[in-house]
């Protein structure tokens, strides 16, 4: 899996698609840094302190201070800078997870109080510009999400997407069916061996992964749904990670 997302960012990074991917550059995570978090013009000192309990940690910034907790052990922070036009930067506390599951809780600091602003997982980018797109590894394709700082809350708040791009083409190795629409009543091909497809993209279905809906196009250009469970062990050339 590590090797899978190394290579994956290596991809991403040469495509000009991600501008700041903690987990591929070599950007050591910070227990301690100074730098003015409020634009008063004064050096903020954070410092983040691990407690007993995997995964907790406790956050201060000059004498004020905040608990957190994480699914695994912490091993730092970033400083980033959400929306430029803001006076403000944030902090990223981070910990790999228990199997290269990224995850974050970002802060900001208003001179007085620690704020939490919300949790990401993965591979966040910071645009600068109020956005931060984050990237997630479904297994044989990236799922991209968008996050937007609400200027007034300073929460980030995640933009629902209905569908995912999938973008990935394949071989059907076995055959298997599209249908018309996600209640699977009406077929719209069969698929056999050989024939070549591009899945488009993915509307999860809110339970097991096998169970979301994919939307593919054939080779002559038909167009249907087939849950995944129907076709992930059927088709070559879908990358999948180890």
């Amino acid at each position: 899996m590590k090797t899978h997302a190394l290579i994956l960012c290596l991809i991403l990074l040469a495509s000009n698609l991600i501008a700041q991917v903690p987990l591929c550059t070599d950007f050591h995570f910070a227990k301690n840094f100074k730098t003015d978090l409020n634009g008063d013009g004064k050096k903020d000192n954070i410092i983040l302190i691990d407690t007993k309990e995997t995964g907790k940690f406790t956050l201060k910034v000059n004498n004020k201070a905040i608990d957190g907790k994480l699914s695994a052990e912490i091993d730092g922070f970033i400083v980033v800078d959400i929306d430029t036009t803001d006076k403000y930067k944030e902090i990223a506390v981070h910990t790999p997870g228990e199997s290269d599951d990224d995850e974050y809780l970002v802060y900001w600091y208003d001179g007085k109080e620690i704020k939490e602003m919300g949790y990401l997982t993965r591979w966040p980018d910071f645009k600068g510009d109020g956005t931060i797109i984050v990237g997630d590894w479904m297994g044989f394709w990236t799922k991209w999400d968008k996050y937007v700082l609400d200027a007034e809350s300073r929460k980030i708040i995640l933009v629902p997407q209905e569908i995912y791009a999938v973008n990935e083409e394949g071989t059907v190795r076995e055959p298997f069916s599209i249908y018309k629409s996600k209640s699977e009543t009406e077929i719209v091909e069969i698929l056999i061996p050989s024939t070549r497809i591009q899945i488009l993209t993915c509307a999860f279905s809110g339970g097991n992964y096998l169970s979301d809906w994919y939307l593919i196009r054939t080779s002559n250009n038909l167009i249907g749904w087939a849950r995944l469970e129907s076709f992930y062990d059927k088709v070559d050339g879908l990358h999948w990670a180890d």
